[in-house]
């Protein structure tokens, strides 16, 4: 076993971190006179404000730099241009595989999907089970903007976002051109786009669609996405509006499974396990949303939106195909109040009804199986910020949720457990979250915030139910688990120095009864817990410069550290959380046709995944870069890009789970190699 020192160290960073959140101060102060402040709208509250009034650390990512970037689909933009640690567990080329890409927002490693809260226009993507948000389904040409809440948000938003939330803007009928684009890379893949945009008077509409698909790099690694959406608005006068949007999806995918037998960079990346040929998924969903925007006289204003959405699943596995199926419907009423000098009120209910089913054929270990899960969630909350002075505010909020759980199984039993007792099962959990910090925009351009807040998070249905036939995941009680809880405070700022900006985000975050999978070498079975406490402890620091009037520099670094204070794995760190994050992008418009550009990632050495008391080598840490050259002639854009450019050969998830992955101590996904591609994009207003 490897034990490490714990305190000293996370100790020293806390006062390193104070130190250049100080000086970044001073230094703000001297540079005042260059301040060039640009005004960003946010969603943080839940309704539309200037980002100098959110007490949180939060990165936008702009369209332009999702255009000016090598990204080719959402989760690479996640990555590269906002340095957020992607889990991913396909390896493939599109980013599509059977449990997806998922950002993870403060060090959560393998359950990162249920701590990070993907949100498509304040709509919820993250599903009612352990399953990735469908991150495929929203063309990046579709995206206004991203804005990444570092840090608990469950007052905002409820359940899952212990971690931090990812708020999708999609663009709006407006002046911007429309486009329509397509891309050709290595291993046959496409890439077709195509974003209409038109605005008359108070009516607008945006219309999105993708097809995406590739061969495959590896055996049995063939994926393809198609999506749509759309969105209509009718302005009413003033900010009264109405819209509707939807958006519908299809997805599969080849699972080529994990090279067995070998440490990272060992073995050959290109095979696949030729047993498991023609497993995978198909999954297909929609989603209709639409809602209203009313003053009620000069200081109050009342929004209500609706939603609901369904997918299902085949998951072919071993000859047997695995059936699931889910839908969703979502409530949110609310309103702000603004009461002048007394500040602003939010207040809102939120109701939720999830429901989800899976279907497992008789086989060899038993006869046919299914679960049945209902989660019905109701919350309401309510947000205040209070003026202190003129540049002082104090802003808090409280929320109070309610989850209703029925399970039903028939015949439920696997492989690797005992029967669960048919029959249907009641429960009702509560759970609390609240937050209050202090925002002081002490400068134009420049401010400081402080926040406690707790937040927290419910089991999922698979998580309740006990197999989830997508993600192959085998939990063998059904147990019903306690809420987890979050405690976080966490300090930052945001400074301007002339065209330069960059914010800070320093945290630590104690997590009770955490909700993760346990899978116990004893009795050689998995099962969901309510795990010891861990303690989260990071900084985040986002950059962007005007670095002359041709270069355009960015910059993002992580420092995150999760270790277990309590139980038998006190002392050792929490599996695939690398300690460091970096990405450098760059962008240098050599003519007015001519721009060439790239970026650079780092990642941190981390444990493979099941390794809980850190007893085996750590998967290595690895760099990769992709570089890109574009021309522009009146309306048409073409571009050459190289992604991986230096072949690195390293890994997207590895695991020592010996006793599920044949027996080996060590087994892991690749990423893909070096891959070229040849895009043209052609823009035109309708």
């Amino acid at each position: 076993m490897k034990p490490f020192k714990k305190l000293p160290h996370q100790h020293q960073m806390i006062q390193h971190a104070c130190a250049l959140l100080l000086g970044s101060t001073l230094f703000s102060q001297i540079a005042l006179a260059q301040s060039n402040l640009e005004n960003i709208v946010v969603s943080g509250s839940r309704f539309e404000e200037n980002i100098d009034r959110v007490p949180a650390n939060i990165q936008v990512i702009t369209k332009e730099q999702i255009q000016q970037s090598t990204s080719t689909n959402l989760a690479e933009v996640l990555q590269q241009i906002g340095n957020v640690q992607m889990v991913n567990q396909s390896g493939s080329l599109l980013g599509v595989g059977q449990q997806g890409s998922s950002p993870d927002l403060g060090g959560y490693g393998v359950n990162a999907s249920s701590n990070t809260l993907v949100l498509l226009n304040g709509v919820r993507l993250n599903p009612m089970d352990s399953q990735s948000a469908p991150l495929n389904i929203v063309p990046i040409s579709s995206i206004e903007r991203i804005e990444i809440v570092n840090g608990g948000a469950s007052v905002q938003f409820g359940n899952n976002a212990t971690g931090g939330v990812i708020n999708i803007i999609t663009k709006e009928g407006s002046n911007l051109p429309s486009q329509a684009s397509v891309s050709y890379g290595s291993y046959g893949s496409l890439i077709t786009d195509i974003s209409l945009l038109k605005k008359e008077n108070n009516t607008s509409l945006s219309l999105f669609a993708n097809s995406s698909k590739t061969n495959g790099w590896r055996e049995n690694s063939d994926a393809l996405s198609n999506s749509f959406n759309g969105r209509l608005t009718q302005g009413l006068g003033g900010l009264d509006k109405i819209f509707i949007e939807a958006n519908a999806y299809h997805m599969q995918a080849s699972s080529p499974y994990t090279i067995n037998g070998f440490e990272v960079g060992k073995g050959n990346p290109y095979l696949s396990n030729l047993t498991k040929k023609g497993d995978g998924f198909i999954q297909d969903g929609s989603a209709v949303r639409a809602g209203i925007t009313k003053e009620l006289g000069n200081d109050f204003l009342f929004e209500i939106d609706g939603a609901y959405g369904s997918n299902s699943s085949l998951s072919p596995q071993q000859g047997l195909s695995f059936l699931y199926d889910k839908r969703q419907m979502n409530i949110t009423p609310r309103i702000k109040a603004n009461w002048g000098k007394w500040g602003t009120t939010i207040v809102g209910y939120d109701y939720n009804n999830s429901d989800g089913g899976q279907f497992a054929p008789a086989n060899q270990f038993g006869p046919s199986s299914s679960s049945h899960v209902n989660l019905k969630n109701q919350s309401i909350y309510m947000m205040e910020r209070l003026p202190i002075y003129e540049t002082l505010d104090l802003v808090g909020g409280i929320r109070r949720q309610q989850q209703d759980i029925r399970l039903t199984t028939i015949n439920k039993v696997d492989n690797l457990s005992s029967s669960i007792p048919d029959g249907t099962y009641l429960n009702t959990f509560w759970a609390n979250a609240y937050d209050l910090g202090i925002n002081y925009r002490y400068l134009p351009g420049q401010r400081l915030y402080t926040k406690y807040d707790q937040s927290y998070r419910f089991a999922n249905t698979d998580e309740y139910f006990g197999f989830n036939p997508v993600t192959q995941q085998n939990f063998s009680t059904g147990a019903i688990l306690r809420p987890q809880i979050n405690k976080t405070i966490e300090i930052g700022g945001d400074f301007t120095y002339g065209q330069s900006k960059i914010n800070i985000g320093i945290f630590q975050t104690d997590s009770h009864d955490e909700i993760r999978l346990f899978n116990d070498p004893t009795t050689q079975s998995q099962n969901n817990i309510n795990d010891a406490d861990i303690r989260r402890t990071g900084i985040n620091i986002n950059g962007t410069t005007k670095a002359s009037p041709s270069l355009n520099l960015g910059a993002g670094l992580r420092y995150q550290r999760a270790v277990y204070t309590s139980g038998l794995n006190s002392g050792y760190l929490v599996s695939l959380v690398p300690q460091y994050l970096f990405s450098l992008n760059a962008r240098y418009q050599a003519t007015s046709q001519i721009t060439a550009g790239g970026v650079l990632n780092y990642v941190a050495s981390q444990y493979y995944d099941g390794d809980l008391q850190n007893a085996y080598n750590q998967m290595p840490s690895y760099a990769f870069g992709d570089v890109y050259a574009e021309y522009k002639i009146k309306a048409w854009e073409a571009r050459f890009s190289i992604k991986n450019v230096s072949n690195t050969n390293y890994a997207v998830y590895g695991s020592n789970q010996t006793y599920f992955e044949g027996g080996f101590a060590y087994n892991y996904l690749p990423a893909p190699p070096r891959t070229f591609w040849v895009s043209l994009r052609y823009n035109f207003d309708l």
